[in-house]
């Protein structure tokens, strides 16, 4: 799950700090690819998002803008980077969706 989610960070700067404790990993929201600017509206959307797209995610931390990764340890990798990969999807659509408002602004 990190090396999937660190090789989204390189063209989704809305992913901060990366992190895992044993089976946990956790991915940081943050504005403009700033780690001080945590977005908690950006993870309340990428939830909401997720579950239209059928993936239940846990959004947690002081600032509500980290996503909490817990996969049971019987899920097939097929199973887990097809989760990722709605969630990379989600904020893909969600990010450029904020682009093209600023550009539009």
């Amino acid at each position: 799950m990190t090396s999937t989610l660190r090789a989204a960070q390189k063209f989704l700067p809305a992913i901060g700090e990366v992190r895992e404790l044993g089976a946990m990993v956790a991915m940081e929201l943050v504005r403009n690819g700033d780690a001080h600017q945590p977005d908690a509206d950006l993870t309340k959307a990428l939830v909401k998002r997720a579950g239209e797209k059928g993936l239940v995610l846990l959004s947690c931390g002081l600032y509500g803008n980290v996503i909490r990764f817990l996969a049971p340890l019987t899920a097939s990798d097929a199973i887990v980077q097809e989760g990722l990969g709605i969630v990379i999807e989600a904020l893909r659509e969600l990010t450029s969706a904020t682009d093209r408002k600023a550009v539009n602004s």
